[in-house]
């Protein structure tokens, strides 16, 4: 079985230590490095090649918004995932690069779904967020109209869901390469790049 490769950032040695504990538990789990700050995290990563960085916001000197971007800079194919306590920065940390936004209240089981989902080519985006704290994000911008059909905005929700294209095409009963050029044109419509910032957008305009 591959491992997946995991590094985590966070200033709470305990948060490390209770999050090594519970990882490698799991035998495709492998802690490669840890670091209690930005600037450790940076001298790392390129002698540890993680897939994934696991990391808190909110960190004394660099915060985990600019490490972000620093590590999508340094490492493009790393995976951020953020798991803090605050809501707040949900769109920053999207906007920096990360992958997933996690909440400390998230169980075991949404945690090691989020960590394997990175790995399966999904983006676990939200995945911890309850509706009232996603509302609560949204502006009055975000309740635009779309000019997504009513299929494409069914994608775009099995998107969220972390759904595969292999999944959405069986779910639909499309073809996969039918289900391949409707995110494109979802894509275009939303003027994005990618699935990740897709489903950013998409709750940022309040449409899913």
């Amino acid at each position: 079985m591959d491992t997946i490769r995991i590094l985590l950032v966070d200033d709470h040695q305990v948060v490390r230590e209770g999050l090594r504990r519970m990882l490698e538990l799991e035998p495709d789990l492998k802690i490669v490095g840890e670091a209690s700050n930005g600037k450790e995290a940076l001298e790392q990563v390129d002698r540890i090649s993680p897939e994934v960085v696991l990391m808190d916001i909110k960190m004394p000197g660099m915060d985990g918004i600019e490490l972000t971007r620093k590590l999508k800079d340094k490492c493009p194919d790393c995976h951020v995932l953020m798991l803090t306590l605050y809501d707040e920065y949900l769109h920053q940390a999207i906007e920096a690069g990360a992958t997933g936004y996690l909440l400390k209240d998230i169980n075991r089981e949404e945690l090691l779904k989020a960590i394997r989902s990175v790995r399966e080519g999904r983006s676990p985006l939200y995945m911890s967020l309850p509706p009232d704290r996603l509302a609560k994000l949204t502006t009055p911008e975000s309740q635009q109209k779309t000019n997504l059909s009513e299929r494409e905005l069914t994608i775009l929700r099995l998107i969220a869901d972390g759904v595969t294209t292999e999944g959405i095409a069986h779910q639909l009963f499309l073809s996969e390469a039918s289900v391949k050029r409707s995110v494109h044109i979802i894509f275009d419509k939303l003027t994005v790049r990618n699935r990740s910032e897709a489903v950013a957008e998409a709750y940022r305009r309040g449409i899913i």
